[in-house]
């Protein structure tokens, strides 16, 4: 795969991971309806503090492995993939379209919007999603990148995973804050089932891939 592709493939997983429910979304939604924007931004910035070590690790963790396992890593993160498509995808049909944004909180608070920050810290760090996705999906496709393209493919990779990750917090932050309790969910539940639907179009590319990694 070229570097544009890597490009590519990170920033489609940013993406969906950007608007997936979850610790993390919950936490920016609650955190701007409750202090403001710039809480929520601070949320959403988190995952650029907290993700490096369990990328460095399962990086060269996953780089020493041969061939074949790496195989059967795809296939498990294939399926994690199609799993959490399918979650997606089972979470925007459960949104009311005249309800309120998922997660959206009573306003006022009078905490300083720095707390939100060390929220997000600790709410990322004892996710077990950024270490489930680094170590089964996210490492081998860097793996990948860096056998193909150097060190171009792996930041390429990381740094469309991570624009799009935090800039799609950031516009759910911003879309929560200019509308507060006025916004209903059919806009976010569009863009939520389509995210759904890429999750499972990358899982099941993944899972494909794992396959032609074993058979060789």
């Amino acid at each position: 795969m070229g570097v544009v592709t890597e490009l590519f493939l990170g920033a489609s997983y940013g993406f969906a991971s950007g608007i997936s429910p979850g610790p993390m979304l919950g936490l920016v939604v609650s955190q701007t309806m409750r202090r403001g924007w710039r809480a929520g931004n601070l949320a959403a910035l988190t995952p650029l503090i907290t993700d490096a070590p369990i990328i460095l690790a399962a990086f060269f963790v996953i780089r020493q492995l041969p061939h074949a396992d790496l195989g059967w890593i795809g296939l498990a993160g294939g399926l994690f993939v199609i799993y959490l498509g399918a979650e997606t995808l089972q979470d925007a049909r459960k949104l009311q379209s005249a309800g309120r944004i998922i997660g959206s909180g009573a306003a006022g608070s009078g905490e300083s919007s720095l707390a939100s920050l060390w929220r997000g810290v600790l709410t990322n760090a004892l996710n077990p999603h950024p270490y489930l996705f680094w170590a089964i999906v996210g490492a081998p496709l860097l793996v990948s990148g860096y056998e193909g393209n150097g060190i171009g493919g792996v930041a390429a990779f990381i740094g469309g995973f991570y624009v799009l990750l935090v800039v799609s917090k950031l516009a759910v932050a911003l879309v929560v804050d200019r509308g507060r309790r006025k916004i209903g969910n059919r806009p976010y539940q569009t863009v939520l089932a389509g995210s759904g639907l890429m999750l499972l179009a990358l899982g099941i590319l993944l899972f494909a891939e794992g396959v032609g990694a074993i058979a060789l």
